[in-house]
């Protein structure tokens, strides 16, 4: 029955694996995602003590597992390829510890696509938005607020540049990037996007070598990788499931000799 309960242990486990790897696939074509992976450790050993020690050549004791556990799912923080797009309001972070940090219903939050839009504000002005509508933040933790009649954006060493319809120019107040030291701890909580734990993050501004125009990072997942990896995964549950089969089948017979 032991092998029964471990079989039965590991295929939860494993199938927590191949939603993981069935999610980085899905996102290998989304813009500034970060890849997830799934470790596992013994949940806990069974020692026998009581097997004859005279002329054994193998330690003493019999240690027989109960199955495993997902221990653990981390971030790969590692940096995706920059690809240009030609389009003024794409960006893209060139540090894999840098996020750009948005306002939502639900408070601040990071994310790497670096897709923005122009949105009217209640009062007239415009604000840069994701694809979801959130609002990006500047360098001083507050919305990115533009004149109405901004036309294009442009990057500088002195912060963003609006340029404006009847030809003039603004500066405005750059990026508010968040440095997190800790990218594994990032919770993801869907759009692309990511809390916090405020002692992980370094609030700052934008260095123009930090952020590349007209282009976008684009996803880390190795997709080659990330296939072979599903392909084990599924044998696993195989190997697994045919496992608890026997051991049903071995407790059936079991029951009917005692009969």
């Amino acid at each position: 029955m032991i092998s029964g309960y471990s079989s039965a242990a590991t295929l939860q486990q494993l199938q927590r694996k191949l939603e993981t790897l069935s999610n980085n696939i899905a996102n290998s074509n989304t813009v500034g995602f970060k890849s997830r992976s799934v470790s596992f450790s013994d949940v806990l050993s069974s020692e026998y003590t009581n097997q004859p020690n005279e002329n054994r050549l193998t330690p003493h004791g019999l240690r027989v597992g109960t199955g495993a556990r997902a221990s653990l799912t981390s971030l790969s923080a590692a940096q995706g390829d920059v690809k240009e797009t030609d389009r003024a309001l794409d960006f893209a972070l060139t540090e894999p510890s840098l996020f750009f940090t948005i306002a939502t219903n639900d408070g601040q939050r990071l994310t790497r696509d670096g897709t923005f839009y122009f949105s009217e504000t209640a009062g007239g002005e415009l604000s840069l938005v994701t694809n979801s509508g959130e609002t990006l933040l500047n360098e001083n933790g507050a919305p990115i607020r533009l004149p109405a009649s901004t036309i294009s954006l442009r990057l500088e060493q002195a912060g963003l540049i609006a340029e404006l319809a009847d030809g003039q120019e603004q500066v405005i107040p750059t990026f508010g990037l968040t440095q997190i030291g800790r990218p594994q701890a990032l919770e993801a909580v869907g759009e692309n996007q990511y809390v916090y734990l405020q002692e992980d993050a370094i609030f700052g501004q934008a260095q123009a070598n930090q952020v590349k125009q007209r282009a976008l990072e684009q996803s880390n997942v190795d997709l080659s990788q990330e296939m072979t990896e599903l392909i084990s995964t599924q044998r696993q549950i195989q190997l697994q499931a045919r496992a608890f089969s026997f051991s049903d089948d071995m407790a059936g017979l079991v029951n009917n000799i005692r009969r």
